[in-house]
């Protein structure tokens, strides 16, 4: 499915060269002037400044990339359109923390591209290659239901024709697809297919299959997410919420949900949370333990080695990766145009050594191999197997903790392969671009880590390989948690 969805997307991309934009995506209408002038700024940025841009793709092709997109604005463009040129060179580089990030958008930007009322009025999962819904504000569609295609356009197509406006590391385009679903890791249909294709005087039509597999045709008026979710919320549905978890089952099973690593100014106290549960795990009334990490899109990987620590049973020594930038001191012409949250990040004077032309080794960031010493604990001992959920979702300090479960031994993997890449990935210090005549912002990684052997194009790779079931998920069936539940009942025996 993948490769097919690749060959449909080099397709579409071929086509594009010649196509038109659709037409007047919103935002506010920009001079070819303006518009070009971002668009160059955008370049300086990635290709001068980005520090993993050659590990997937050549130099040559990014500059290509570019000139397409001049051409592209050459009658001038909306806010919309340079939001929509950003998200496609910013997803070229192929990197997972490079992306016209939603948050980091100006306050007019935010309204003109989230805030227009010309969505659908579903919360969609794509399972198997196909998209349930999973809510409808449309009492029409009902939860269950298959969206087969939008104003004519089958759902493989729209998806081939959206996965190169995708973040993600590398060839990890599990990653890249499960952003199209409608949860806080995700939300790319929503802002893509208004871009791409917007609704027909304020309304959809679509094609949909109910539980039996009878198809039909369904016009809905679009609508804004505000809107939907509101409605939903006031029928009680709520999205998915990032909290961590921790309970035991009747049968001895504990699962602790750890779906993110990320507390920035947020005074949940993790380290606390770990040890509560840990401590029930040492109290024996525990036979097996279920690590849910499926939608960990990272943050802190701290928080990792804490979780780490507690489940091996010999000390682990981390890959090395040495960290490389592309700048001692970032020109003023792009840094006057950049946010992050530590300026520091701008000036490397005495901080790094020159390599080769425009790269430099990040000596403050260089550290000696950093080795993770295990907690006493059932776990530790042997007396408590683990399993831990991988999914696609996984990328950053997500990625992490996988690839240092799979490479300890520390725990039987079981799911789908992660995000985030064996090549290593670009992050740690991170600032985003604003671009000043759209307000369109791009985040963009400063340091890039790179392991010190040749490692493969992939993701980590489960123990166990947990395919995607439609009809499971349709039913609320969790096909994942079924197969590590009935691993330890194996190991158990």
């Amino acid at each position: 499915m993948i490769r097919a969805l690749l060959a449909a997307a080099l397709l579409t991309v071929t086509t594009a060269l010649a196509a038109p934009l659709p037409s007047q995506p919103p935002g506010k209408p920009l001079t070819a002037a303006d518009a070009q002038r971002d668009l160059r700024i955008l370049r300086k940025a990635l290709v001068e400044i980005h520090p993993g841009n050659d590990r997937y793709v050549t130099l040559d092709a990014l500059e290509a990339e570019f000139a397409r997109a001049q051409a592209e604005v050459a009658n001038g463009a909306t806010q919309g359109q340079v939001y929509l040129i950003a998200s496609r060179l910013a997803a070229f580089v192929r990197c997972g923390h490079t992306w016209t990030n939603p948050l980091n958008q100006r306050g007019d930007v935010q309204a003109a591209v989230f805030g227009a009322a010309d969505k659908l009025p579903l919360w969609l999962k794509r399972v198997a290659g196909r998209y349930l819904v999973t809510a409808s504000s449309d009492p029409r569609i009902k939860t269950g239901d298959e969206l087969l295609s939008i104003d004519g356009r089958a759902m493989t197509a729209l998806t081939a024709e959206m996965l190169p406006y995708l973040r993600a590391d590398g060839s990890s385009d599990g990653k890249r697809l499960a952003q199209l679903d409608t949860d806080s890791n995700g939300g790319a249909l929503d802002r893509l297919l208004p871009l791409l294709h917007a609704p027909v005087n304020g309304r959809y039509t679509l094609q949909v299959a109910n539980l039996s597999g009878k198809s039909r045709v369904v016009t809905v008026a679009a609508t804004s997410i505000t809107a939907r979710d509101a409605l939903l919320a006031r029928r009680g549905i709520q999205p998915r919420r990032d909290d961590w978890a921790f309970r035991v089952d009747a049968d001895g099973i504990a699962v602790l949900t750890m779906p993110t690593f990320a507390f920035w100014n947020d005074p949940f106290d993790w380290k606390a949370a770990i040890d509560r549960a840990f401590a029930e795990v040492d109290s024996g009334r525990v036979r097996g333990l279920v690590l849910d990490l499926r939608n960990n899109e990272g943050g802190s990987d701290t928080i990792g080695d804490t979780v780490l620590a507690h489940l091996i049973k010999a000390p682990y020594t981390k890959p090395a990766a040495l960290p490389y930038v592309r700048y001692e001191r970032m020109p003023y012409t792009l840094s006057r145009y950049f946010d992050t949250w530590d300026y520091d990040y701008f000036d490397r004077t005495g901080q790094v050594t020159k390599l080769a032309e425009r790269w430099y080794r990040a000596d403050n960031r260089v550290e000696p191999a950093e080795v993770i010493q295990p907690i006493p604990g059932l776990v530790a001992a042997g007396k408590v197997p683990t399993v831990a959920l991988t999914g696609p979702q996984m990328s950053s300090a997500g990625y992490i903790i996988a690839r240092d479960l799979r490479d300890s031994g520390a725990a039987h993997l079981i799911g789908r392969t992660t995000g985030g890449n064996r090549r290593g990935l670009n992050g740690g210090e991170l600032a985003w671009l604003t671009l000043p005549a759209s307000g369109v912002a791009v985040d963009i990684p400063l340091i890039s880590w790179r392991p010190t052997s040749d490692q493969p194009d992939i993701g980590i790779v489960p123990d166990l390989h947990v395919p995607e079931d439609f009809d499971a998920a349709r039913a609320g069936r969790d096909v994942e948690m079924e197969a590590a539940r009935a691993w330890l009942a194996d190991t158990a025996r």
